[in-house]
């Protein structure tokens, strides 16, 4: 909730009608102008809303933490996600303020939270003194998880299977590993006991609430499939990231009741995740029946960005699946990459259209825009250099091609990258200095299609320079004054 300013009020310390009536004056004074007067967030939703929030409805702790020492990063609330920094206000806000303010958010537009005592705010306050920055999602829920109540799937089941798939097989040929009821109906992936290379199938009913049309949004990393009454819905075919950009939605006229449904699941490789959402007659906001919540699915305008005649495009705005610091380039010849100012790496390579600028430069459009493109590669998610690496900028050549610099321990590196034929990129590596330094390819451990090529996903060869593949991951050994260049070329 961001503070505007501070207006000294007496309040009372305990949960009385004054305590209420002071935590609404204070609310409207300092967090109706972000969540809005209704709690349903200002400016048509463009902040998250507290109505409703299982974020302020559950364990009183996790709000009192965010308003001790601020939020940063993407969070989902309600099926939407937001990309906005909240301040900390411990240092503006007493005990008791906080308290009231609480209290009042906690017993208003239909929430049904306890009250928040000034003691607990105290306490907590306390045990929290030695943070000095604001929480990120991740942080905050590992300590106080969201309750997830019972979603519209009943008699749910769900099996794991053990596999190397790049795309979905037929689980009914299949021998499942384990098999258990989901008695909450609940979607996840932590439902398999491996990270990679296993399938999930859930079966169950979907409970309509009412005869009419659906809607089902399904996102996945890697593919899946969603069918209802023995009709196929949606489905995220072959291996890819989890960042809107393969997400997909299908319509179905359902009756009201049991409706029987099926959902498909693999994991390839890397990252794992999977998102199913719903709405319905009378309900036009997603309700998720996964245990992850989908993007900010508002239709932004369609702005192409694009590479010019021989000139390489640049996107400074947040990428969907890699860091608040990463940086677009749309190259002529139809590949693109993400390279990450924070972990020193190309995360994301795909091919085709480059991106759209219609959430950011429509009215500021918050959140992360994903590749507008296909065939996307998500290459890793970890630092490719040792600590210490400080990113020092880029150049464009006369085209517009970049070179990245990095600098560690008196060591310069220099990452260039320009398109070539194929359709493809040519990625030269120098540094200087007296060390060998060993720089993270991948995250992932590809096979070898041949001397000094590798392939990544099932979209990407690597080719040029022997790789060290180890620890399920791939390296490349650089010498001072021995350049390398690599090649990057999908659909191999």
């Amino acid at each position: 909730m961001p503070i505007r300013r501070l207006i000294p009020l007496v309040l009372a310390t305990s949960a009385s009608p004054l305590l209420a009536q002071d935590g609404g004056q204070l609310y409207g004074l300092y967090c109706a102008a972000c969540h809005g007067d209704d709690g349903r967030g200002a400016t048509e939703g463009t902040f998250p809303p507290l109505a409703g929030s299982p974020w302020v409805n559950d364990a009183p702790e996790l709000p009192i933490k965010i308003i001790l020492h601020g939020l940063t990063g993407p969070v989902d609330v309600l099926g939407k996600s937001y990309d906005l920094e909240m301040a900390p206000q411990g240092a503006a806000l007493t005990d008791s303020q906080i308290a009231a303010i609480l209290t009042y958010v906690r017993s208003s537009w239909g929430n049904t939270g306890s009250v928040v005592s000034e003691e607990l705010v105290r306490t907590v306050r306390s045990a929290e003194a030695g943070r000095d920055k604001p929480w990120t999602q991740a942080e905050i829920l590992k300590l106080h998880p969201l309750k997830l109540s019972q979603t519209n799937l009943e008699n749910l089941v769900s099996r794991v299977y053990f596999g190397q798939w790049q795309d979905l097989p037929d689980f009914d040929k299949l021998q499942p590993e384990s098999i258990e009821e989901e008695h909450a109906g609940i979607i996840s992936v932590s439902q398999s006991p491996r990270k990679d290379h296993f399938g999930l199938l859930w079966e169950g009913d979907f409970m309509a609430p009412a005869d009419g049309e659906y809607t089902f949004r399904l996102d996945a990393d890697d593919a899946a499939r969603v069918i209802l009454n023995g009709n196929m819905v949606a489905e995220v075919r072959g291996t890819g990231a989890m960042n809107g950009s393969r997400a997909r939605e299908g319509k179905i006229t359902l009756k009201q009741g049991a409706n029987p449904i099926r959902i498909e699941y693999i994991e390839y490789l890397g990252q794992e995740g999977i998102t199913l959402g719903w709405k319905g007659p009378g309900i036009d906001r997603w309700r998720w029946l996964s245990d992850q919540a989908g993007g900010n699915s508002r239709e932004w305008p369609n702005i192409p960005i694009q590479p010019g005649a021989g000139r390489t495009a640049v996107y400074r705005n947040f990428i969907a699946g890699t860091t608040a610091r990463a940086i677009g380039f749309g190259f002529p010849g139809g590949i693109n990459i993400a390279y990450s100012a924070d972990h020193h790496a190309p995360e994301l390579i795909w091919s085709g259209d480059f991106m759209n600028g219609g959430r950011h430069w429509t009215n500021r459009g918050i959140g992360a825009e994903p590749p507008a493109g296909g065939n996307i590669t998500n290459l890793g998610k970890s630092p490719a250099l040792p600590p210490g690496a400080r990113f020092g900028g880029y150049q464009l050549d006369a085209q517009g091609n970049p070179t990245f610099i990095v600098r560690l321990a008196g060591q310069t590196l220099r990452d260039s990258w320009k398109p070539a034929t194929g359709p493809a990129l040519e990625r030269r590596l120098e540094i200087d200095g007296a060390d060998p330094l060993e720089i993270l390819i991948s995250d992932q451990l590809p096979p070898i299609g041949g001397a000094n090529r590798y392939l990544f996903d099932g979209n990407l060869a690597i080719e040029g320079a022997p790789l060290e593949l180890r620890d399920g991951k791939a390296f490349l050994l650089l010498h001072p004054g021995q350049p390398v260049t690599l090649s990057y070329r999908l659909n191999p």
